[in-house]
């Protein structure tokens, strides 16, 4: 076991910061496997996690977001509430060393901003589609440049929404015979885009994987998570 700890005592708001990445066969799982999955890896390395109190106590977990079964994510943020006082970087060896390759810290420090600080995300967008072409991505390129009406769900109700004031920046390229979209969305509480939209937008003004489903597919990767500024967020 990675011995990690400088002090025996730590204040209750003491926490570390672990980014992570969630790849491969991990995408399938959902958010809630995933905190089940992370909370047996802490406890196998050993880390001094803070528990809650009352009748039913769980480890004090923070997630940046929470991510859709399938996607892949380079850019995930993890705070662990902790009872002493450690190295940040023997953490991430010790959490490292109880997980897969899928599922892997990349940084661990101490956080000095909120989550709620969180104003986007960025995107890429692979999409394997019949008649992918320059044309095409100029095609849909000009899908995302104007209305991106959308049937969404809401507190509200169930409803066609544009949804293109929350997309700051959204580029469509061909490379190695697909079309790679790359964008940047609103990633905050309030106005939160699921990439996904994007995908559903273009397939219904552009007519991409309309074709033989066992040779179409799409993948999303979120590569960053922004400050209202679009400076990294960590």
């Amino acid at each position: 076991m990675v011995q990690m700890i400088l002090s025996d005592t730590a204040e209750p708001s003491y926490a570390v910061r672990l980014r992570f990445h969630k790849r491969g066969s991990l995408t399938f799982i959902a958010h809630l496997d995933l905190v089940r999955t992370l909370t047996k890896a802490i406890a196998r390395a050993g880390i001094p996690v803070r528990y809650s109190e009352g009748f039913n106590p769980h480890p004090r977990l923070s997630f940046s977001s929470a991510m859709s079964i399938g996607l892949e994510s380079d850019y995930e943020l993890l705070d662990i509430r902790l009872t002493k006082t450690v190295d940040p970087e023997l953490l991430k060896q010790a959490f490292n060393a109880a997980l897969t390759d899928e599922l892997q810290a990349t940084e661990a420090y101490l956080p000095e901003t909120k989550f709620t600080d969180i104003a986007y995300s960025s995107y890429e967008i692979r999409i394997v589609t019949e008649g992918a072409s320059a044309a095409l991505a100029d095609a849909c390129q000009k899908a995302l440049a104007g209305p991106v009406v959308v049937f969404k769900r809401s507190k509200s109700g169930d409803k066609d929404t544009d949804i293109s004031g929350g997309i700051r920046t959204a580029s469509v390229t061909y490379e190695d015979g697909a079309l790679l979209l790359k964008t940047v969305l609103n990633a905050d509480n309030a106005g939160f885009i699921n990439p996904e939209y994007l995908v559903t937008h273009l397939k219904n003004t552009c007519g991409i994987l309309s074709g033989d489903l066992t040779q179409e597919r799409y993948t999303v990767l979120r590569t960053g998570l922004f400050f209202a500024d679009m400076t990294l967020f960590r």
